[in-house]
């Protein structure tokens, strides 16, 4: 079943909340694939373009941690580091075993995309929103 987008997602940040659907839109490409037995460079090319989505949305968020002085910005970044760091990591193993990677992949989004999206991006949503951006 696809995921699909909620409120509860939202960190009323009209640009923020857009990246993030987009994200759901990869996990839910990736799984569609998987479960279509796509090819090996359909997959391969879904990594990249998680790859290329993190360094954007990455940017993104850490862009306005820098311009208002987010207080946990640093606590963050780190964790964004560890994802892209994750994602590099599936790119270069996936050039073996696709379907075994393709499974630990979906499942490591899926947990990102609930634990991240929904614990730790919602912790800035009001420190942003106080600031004006919306």
């Amino acid at each position: 079943m696809p995921l699909e987008w909620t409120k509860e997602y939202s960190v009323n940040v009209q640009e923020i909340d857009e990246q993030h659907k987009e994200f759901i839109d990869l996990i839910n490409r990736l799984s569609k694939g998987i479960k279509e037995m796509a090819s090996k460079n359909d997959l391969g090319n879904i990594l990249n373009k998680l790859d290329h989505y993190a360094k954007t949305h990455f940017a993104t968020e850490e862009k306005y941690f820098k311009k208002f002085d987010y207080p946990d910005k640093d606590k963050h970044i780190v964790q964004h580091r560890r994802f892209s760091d994750k994602i590099k990591d599936y790119k270069s193993r996936y050039k073996g075993d696709k379907v075994a990677i393709s499974f630990e992949v979906i499942d490591f989004l899926e947990d990102w995309l609930v634990d991240h999206l929904l614990n730790e991006d919602q912790k800035y949503s009001g420190f942003f929103n106080e600031h004006g951006l919306f």
